[in-house]
């Protein structure tokens, strides 16, 4: 019988004691994209790489740094519209047809369930 592997969780390290891993790592980096791969090695944003790299003495152009924050941001952007979205559909209610005031869920038919008009009306105080 195999013993069980441990799963380990991967957190971020503290600065102090990624800088001086770092320092080792980007004298045996070898490929073209150090600040990507510094990233994902630390399991750090990108912004983040690209401010460690430049205390380990790496430089990094600030155009980049403007593109990679742009990026960002535009991510940021389309997040949060999405979610503003989802919740003008839920605000909306457009789960709802003739029968149905609100539409839970369909069966695996394709049937919908929920709650009826009829229901709702006499849910509804006079």
């Amino acid at each position: 019988m195999t013993a069980k592997k441990k799963i380990v969780k991967h957190t971020t390290q503290p600065r102090e004691r990624r800088l001086q891993r770092a320092k080792a790592w980007v004298g045996a980096y070898t490929g073209g994209k150090i600040v990507k791969a510094y990233a994902r090695h630390f399991r750090v944003d990108l912004l983040q790489a690209i401010t460690d790299l430049r205390l380990c003495g790496i430089a990094v152009p600030g155009a980049y740094e403007a593109a990679v924050g742009q990026t960002l941001a535009a991510l940021s952007e389309q997040r949060s519209q999405q979610k503003d979205k989802r919740s003008a559909a839920h605000l909306n209610n457009s789960e709802q047809d003739d029968h149905f005031a609100y539409i839970v869920g369909y069966t695996s038919g394709g049937a919908p369930y929920g709650l009826t008009w009829e229901e709702l009306d006499e849910e509804e105080p006079a």
